[in-house]
């Protein structure tokens, strides 16, 4: 990544004038009002390229690739091409790309927003592209931004694969605003968990690979071999972590993240009907830390910290024996039908995989972590606490699964997991609450 900028100076770190307002996920991108409206018009702008979007799921998936051959390349957004991957290299082996772009608010519309890394990943044009995972950050200053690229393909000569759950690997980037008083491995810690809890969603739980991505103010930004100790630090035992991707951004503040990657994705099935949705822990972990440091409520904001550096790959295996492995068929009697990280977009996340699925939510529960209702009240919303950085996982499956679901969990250190509601049949566009 361009090391423009790059500096230890004074030592700085991300938790350096972060603010709790707009830490974690708090920062990112609308994904209803520009992501998604924009994803169309760069699919569009796509049509005559040998570059497609991915679908929109929690990870992008590379069938047979469990080492990955990577190339990476940072870019401002300032109109310029990127390199196109591989170039060299045999023209239809598939490369799949994870992007993460930096944007301020001249970005913040969908018509822009396409435009901008529409041209970016018409750039890629040349090998066959798929843009597996995108994520975007609105970093205020930061005119016109960047984008971070990862392209991953199979080594050469290297067979296919099956599409079977151990012949595909899920990849996937993630980044967040830094933290307030966390230290600089505890931030590390969140982006690697927060990065890798989409691949818990798809099925591959470990071992890991993480690279590090920090950008920073300008002058502020740290050396490499500084955030890999951080990195190291922080990360979970089974991660092998990777040179970071380090740069200086113009805008205001620390964003911190990860690509990550690890075998054995599992394919989504078809949600059963009647379908229940149970998630493994109470939601809020990040509200409760930004309401607690705002308010002064130092427990609260412990219990956030806490749930923010939360390992949960012990619940991620719980859940993964219940989906299929190698060339097992799914059974909806047997099998939970989807996993999603219940983390970006909280409930309203949920809602709207359902909607896209055509079915309706009935939201019957919501569990939070303790005292975050009580601070939220008059300043947020109870969807806004939902919101999540490294958050639950939020499972679909038949009521009778579920319910094995939650009994296997009770016993698994991490899981404080409910059933929350029950998906109906044609969705109203909207999420329905029980009574």
């Amino acid at each position: 990544m361009a090391r423009r900028g790059v500096t230890d100076g004074r030592r700085a770190a991300p938790a350096d004038h972060a603010d709790p307002r707009r830490c974690g996920c708090a920062g990112k991108t609308p994904l209803d009002r520009v992501v998604m409206p924009a994803r169309e018009r760069i699919a569009t702008r796509l049509a005559t390229t040998r570059v497609t979007l991915g679908p929109d799921g929690d990870a992008a998936r590379l069938p047979g690739a469990a080492s990955p051959v990577r190339r990476v390349e940072a870019l401002p957004l300032d109109g310029r091409a990127p390199e196109v991957p591989f170039a060299s290299d045999d023209r239809d082996a598939p490369v799949v790309t994870l992007a993460c772009a930096l944007v301020g608010p001249a970005v913040a519309d969908p018509d822009r927003f396409a435009a901008t890394l529409g041209d970016v990943y018409a750039g890629l044009d040349g090998p066959r592209v798929t843009v597996g995972k995108g994520h975007a950050v609105q970093v205020p200053g930061a005119e016109p931004g960047m984008v971070w690229l990862e392209h991953l393909r199979r080594p050469d000569g290297s067979p296919a694969g099956s599409d079977g759950a151990d012949g595909t690997t899920a990849a996937n980037v993630d980044a967040v605003h830094a933290f307030p008083v966390l230290e600089p491995h505890e931030q590390a810690r969140v982006a690697t968990l927060n990065a890798r809890n989409d691949l818990y969603a798809a099925g591959a739980t470990r071992p890991v690979t993480v690279r590090p991505l920090v950008a920073a103010p300008g002058g502020d930004a740290p050396a490499a071999d500084r955030v890999a100790a951080w990195f190291r630090e922080g990360a979970p035992a089974d991660a092998t972590v990777l040179r970071p991707s380090v740069a200086a951004h113009g805008g205001e503040g620390w964003v911190v993240g990860a690509s990550v990657d690890a075998a054995g994705a599992v394919a989504d099935a078809l949600l059963p009907d009647p379908c229940a949705v149970v998630v493994t822990r109470p939601a809020g972990g990040l509200a409760a830390f930004a309401l607690g440091h705002l308010t002064g409520d130092d427990g609260l904001r412990e219990r956030g910290r806490r749930a923010l550096l939360a390992d949960t790959a012990a619940v991620a295996d719980a859940v993964r024996a219940f989906r299929p492995t190698g060339d097992t068929p799914f059974d909806p009697a047997v099998h939970v039908a989807r996993v999603t990280d219940a983390s970006g977009e909280g409930i309203a996340g949920l809602g709207r995989l359902a909607a896209a699925a055509g079915r309706s939510f009935r939201l019957e529960r919501l569990p939070v972590v303790d005292g975050v209702g009580a601070a939220a009240a008059g300043s947020w919303t109870l969807p806004d606490v939902t919101v999540e950085t490294n958050g639950p996982l939020a499972v679909f499956a038949a009521p009778a699964v579920a319910d094995r679901l939650l009994d296997r969990l009770a016993g698994v250190a991490g899981a404080a997991a409910e059933r929350i509601g029950l998906l109906g049949g044609p969705s109203t566009g909207a999420t329905r609450r029980g009574r």
